[in-house]
């Protein structure tokens, strides 16, 4: 995507996300599945970020600061841009494997040149909610397993006043966590910490 269309559509979702702030209370919950938090999932403990990712927040220590409001208000400009975002990225990026891209098991990362795996899509996706305005403490990482074809799979978690919702880059549609065929087994945490849930 070039330049000048890139910000064209950054500011249109800006423009968006503050009408939503505005419009208080315009709660979109009549379209919107209302989801189970996965705050209450039994944690089995508490650990240090996985280390790649330590690698990452190293690197670009900016990008993993989670700070403002932790639950947010769910809103039609936060769906909107919510389900902006997450089919844009998944729309501009093309996914290749670590190992194929790099020969590295797994590296945390922006993407580059267009490409990238889950877990540089997860990255780029909360990047972009918060050069919107999301607060980055609602935006979390968490780590799965496909219940049916048992690969590892990175997602983004939003946090909401209805919910906990996935951002998922093989799914352009914003889903509850719970609808997808996922094992949860990790969640970032705002400390810097992560949850590791206990499994059923």
């Amino acid at each position: 995507m070039k330049g000048n269309e890139m910000t064209a559509r950054t500011r249109s979702l800006q423009m968006v996300l503050a009408a939503g702030v505005v419009c208080l209370g315009s709660v979109a919950q009549s379209d919107a599945p209302r989801c189970m938090s996965m705050r209450f999932l039994p944690i089995a403990g508490v650990e240090t970020a996985p280390g790649p990712y330590q690698t990452f927040c190293d690197k670009v220590p900016d990008a993993c600061v989670l700070d403002g409001e932790d639950v947010i208000e769910w809103t039609d400009a936060l769906y909107d841009s919510l389900s902006a975002i997450n089919a844009e990225v998944n729309r501009e990026i093309r996914f290749v494997p670590d190992q194929e891209r790099l020969g590295v098991e797994e590296r945390w990362d922006f993407p580059v040149e267009g490409v990238g795996d889950c877990e540089d899509f997860v990255l780029e996706k909360r990047r972009r909610l918060i050069d919107l305005g999301v607060p980055s403490a609602a935006l979390t990482c968490g780590i799965a397993v496909h219940q049916v074809q048992l690969f590892p799979h990175a997602v983004l978690l939003v946090e909401t006043s209805i919910g906990t919702f996935v951002l998922d880059n093989l799914e352009d549609e914003v889903m509850c966590w719970d609808a997808l065929p996922y094992l949860y087994l990790l969640r970032e945490r705002t400390d810097g910490l992560w949850d590791r849930f206990q499994l059923q």
